[in-house]
């Protein structure tokens, strides 16, 4: 493993799938965590009657439904027994069973199976040599498969569809059903409608793998569906992969997938799920469980169950239940609840490309510990290529090679964070050791390895550096006090991010508002919160100006306002003057030819004009000193009445349709009081649906030319205006009044 990075730290865990390690007894989650392989764990007191129950002769069944009732079948009593999902109660289902060779009657009743397309119990009537089909709901017989007689007495066949002592079935998502045909030593496939496809025992008798099969699992993952049938011939106990049409998978040697392992000498009972393959086993009373990746490897056994297995079945919700057989209830273990008691993480060697380095510090992150789990670190630091360290997977010290950095610490105290020290080298090797009781396992997110690290001692006096006397005793005292100081240190580091609104965490969203001078609507979701956080602080440039309102009313309060100063449009009536003239002879001269007017812009009045509230020059004698129409201003007032009218005020326009919501009005008038200049008013207007020219002026979108006239009745709160009409002939309106030039009025 090469790091490029220039930086002096790097990761090993990259893209959660801790590339050039390898590990034993341990399984990497989709979290990209390590942990300890998991297994079938039993808690509670397991019943007697199992403990002494003996091993069952053949295996029985066992089914879920949608609802989650469980069935079970009891191959001596000839019944199914179903455990009600509501109240947990148990009862023989009824009509269905009693020994017998008539329709619904059973004998030595083994394999079932609940489809998962169709609500039907499938039951494998082994002693009568077929397979009945029941309505989940009514528990009426909906089919029989094997017998093309159901009134005759049943009898074994061996044509294909017919079956001689069938044992287990298993089904797939498609409804496909896979049955041991245990009497004729084969496995027949049946199609959804119960057509049996000949081709699949075809190619699976052509591989010459099978001799007795007698159990049958289906595992469905990434668009692949494989078939684990477990064969019990003689000379070994072992289950072989097959695909859907029957042919062997084959693994990296290209050769037939199989799983064999000595602690299986009497198995019965399959159960196959992800990555997980649980296997029976009656000699040893047991529950293995295998994992299945590139290769199939043993994994461990069950905790806490000790007595024999007749059928397995994985509930979906975590749980792997184990029938014990005959009418015995089965025992529900949680499928991964429990864990290996020891694994080994281990890897190829680490450089930093090119330059021998002081490694540092090894440090582990890792969910926190329980009391039964406990996982300590290694490492080994060498200049000498191919100088790799020793691991015994499987040992009880795997780790005893005299390489590994070794220290000498209390009994159950845990190794997570590991000072690496000694002189520079090129080659870094880590390991891990993972231990548990079986009931809790450590969770292995990330390791960081450290190297030429800025330790404590730059700080201190240089004779503090001499490590003539005491060696590297002074820096791993430091770097234990600079791991307590950690936690502190980093989130001083990360103060920049407090101050980035993508960045900062949740709870100092209003902290760092108030610091923008934002109040937050606690009606925001977060996202938004965050948006208008990082858009205000550009805004703040703009503040109290036309563009800066609007920009504020868009993002605050989600509308599209028209912001106008009259003062920008209004100027005051001044008549033309006389153009200047260099002497008397030549303005006589304009003034004859009509050219001695100048101006002429300012005069439309009512259009490009206004008449001022007051003089502009105050009161003057003989011309504006009229009693009780006069006013005084001083000289730097002078001609501010033109104006008075107008400064410093402000219309904000919004659409109607931008309103309606509860609410948008008094959140624009706080905006508006908000982001203001302090001295200044404004005026709110509701722009109506009216046709206005740079307003509503799309026909047919955002106009009305025409519509009902408001009332000037004394009380009714209208003013006179362009909204009103005082008299004339009503407009026209659609479909009354509406020949052009004839009976219509457009206004």
């Amino acid at each position: 493993m090469h790091d490029q990075d220039k930086n002096n730290y790097f990761f090993l865990n990259r893209e959660g799938r801790w590339p050039g390690f390898q590990w034993d007894g341990l399984e990497l989650g989709q979290d990209g965590a390590l942990r300890l392989a998991g297994l079938p764990l039993f808690s509670g007191t397991l019943p007697d009657s199992v403990k002494t129950a003996p091993a069952p002769d053949g295996p029985a069944g066992l089914a879920i439904d949608g609802y989650g009732s469980i069935y079970f079948s009891d191959p001596d009593g000839d019944r199914i027994w179903r455990i009600d999902a509501c109240d947990g109660s148990s009862a023989p289902l009824p009509c269905i069973g009693g020994t017998g060779a008539q329709v619904g009657q059973l004998s030595s009743p083994r394999g079932l199976l609940v489809p998962q397309g169709r609500e039907s119990l499938m039951v494998v009537d082994s002693g009568n040599h077929r397979i009945q089909i029941f309505d989940l709901k009514s528990l009426q017989l909906l089919e029989i498969w094997g017998q093309a007689n159901s009134a005759a007495m049943p009898q074994p066949g061996s044509q294909p569809g017919q079956f001689n002592t069938p044992w287990t079935l298993a089904g797939d998502s498609q409804d496909n059903a896979y049955v041991v045909d245990y009497g004729n030593q084969r496995v027949q496939k049946f199609s959804a409608i119960g057509a049996v496809v000949p081709s699949f025992w075809e190619h699976m008798q052509a591989s010459s793998l099978l001799h007795q099969p007698a159990d049958i699992a289906v595992r469905e993952q990434d668009g692949a569906t494989w078939i684990f049938v477990l064969d019990t011939d003689t000379a070994s106990n072992t289950i072989f992969v097959f695909d859907q049409d029957g042919n062997p998978i084959l693994d990296a040697g290209n050769q037939p997938l199989r799983i064999t392992n000595p602690a299986l000498q009497q198995p019965m009972g399959l159960a196959v799920a992800g990555n997980a393959l649980y296997v029976g086993d009656n000699n040893r009373r047991r529950i293995f469980r295998f994992q299945i990746g590139k290769t199939i490897s043993f994994t461990g056994e069950a905790i806490g169950y000790d007595g024999p297995v007749a059928a397995l079945l994985l509930d979906g919700k975590g749980g792997l239940l184990v029938h014990p057989g005959g009418s015995m209830q089965p025992v529900l273990l949680g499928a991964r609840a429990g864990c290996r008691t020891q694994g080994v993480f281990w890897g190829s060697v680490i450089q930093v490309v090119d330059r021998k380095v002081v490694w540092h510090r090894l440090q582990s992150f890792i969910e926190p510990l329980k009391k039964n789990a406990h996982l300590d670190l290694f490492v080994y630091a060498s200049s000498k290529d191919g100088d790799d360290p020793a691991v015994t997977p499987g040992d009880a010290n795997p780790f005893a090679d005299p390489k590994w950095k070794s220290a000498s610490y209390a009994a159950n105290i845990d190794i997570t964070d590991l000072y690496i020290g000694g002189k520079e080298a090129k080659y870094l090797w880590v390991g891990a050791l993972f231990l548990s009781d079986g009931t809790a396992t450590p969770a292995l997110s990330q390791l960081r390895v450290e190297f030429d690290y800025p330790a404590y001692d730059q700080y201190l006096p240089a004779i503090y550096r001499d490590q003539a006397d005491c060696g590297e005793f002074l820096l791993r005292l430091l770097a234990l006090f600079e791991s307590f100081n950690e936690e502190v240190e980093t989130e001083i580091a990360a103060v920049p991010a407090l101050f980035d609104p993508r960045a900062v965490p949740a709870r100092f969203l209003v902290w760092l508002a108030g610091c923008l001078g934002l109040e937050l609507d606690q009606n925001w979701d977060e996202q938004k919160q965050r948006r208008i956080m990082a858009e205000i602080f550009r805004l703040s440039g703009r503040r109290g100006t036309p563009a800066g309102l609007r920009d504020s009313l868009r993002l605050l309060a989600g509308v599209d306002a028209v912001i106008e100063e009259p003062i920008l449009h209004a100027s005051w009536w001044a008549l033309p003057g006389t153009a200047e003239s260099c002497c008397q002879s030549c303005a006589a001269q304009s003034a004859a030819a009509g050219n001695n007017w100048q101006g002429t812009q300012d005069s439309i009045l009512g259009w490009t004009t206004m008449l001022a509230p007051a003089q502009p020059q105050g009161a003057v004698v003989g011309t504006s000193s009229d009693l009780d129409q006069s006013h005084l201003i001083t000289n730097e007032d002078f001609g501010s009445p033109l104006f008075t009218d107008v400064a410093y005020q402000f219309t904000v326009s919004v659409y109607r349709g931008q309103v309606m919501r509860e609410g948008v009005l008094p959140r624009i008038r706080a905006v508006l009081e908000q982001e203001k200049p302090a001295h200044t008013a404004y005026q709110m207007c509701i722009i109506e649906p009216r046709f206005r020219v740079g307003f509503q002026s799309r026909v047919g979108v955002d106009t009305v030319v025409a519509g009902p006239q408001r009332s000037l009745k004394l009380g009714s709160g209208e003013l006179l205006g362009e909204e009103t009409v005082l008299a004339g002939t009503a407009i026209s309106r659609l479909g009354v009044e509406t020949r052009v030039g004839v009976a219509t009025r457009l206004g």
